[in-house]
């Protein structure tokens, strides 16, 4: 039992992750494109989206650490998806951390 409860935390995890990237670039291309015609440019919004973009994304998608031609379209999710249950693992080994520690 306690191997499905971990199992499906890990997974929980992995998918809020993976749904927070998706979201958080739908939001910044949408702002992007808002403030391509403005003479400001995009504002502080638009760069601290890329930023947060940029650090959900790491280590797999930000690093390249794979061909793109093996993912074309929308395979790209593929890489993405992987990269969220590497987060997952290091968010979900934090957890163990913390909770030994007390």
């Amino acid at each position: 039992m306690a191997f499905r409860h971990k199992t499906l935390t890990w997974l929980a995890i992995a998918g809020l992750h993976f749904l927070l990237s998706r979201i958080i670039i739908a939001v910044t291309m949408a702002l992007t494109a808002q403030a391509a015609g403005t003479p400001d440019g995009p504002g502080i919004a638009v760069t601290l989206l890329v930023r947060a973009t940029k650090l959900l994304h790491f280590p797999l998608v930000t690093l390249a650490l794979y061909p793109r031609e093996w993912f074309p379209g929308n395979w790209v999710y593929v890489p993405m998806a992987v990269n969220s249950l590497i987060w997952a693992i290091g968010i979900f080994w934090l957890i163990g951390l913390f909770r030994k520690a007390r």
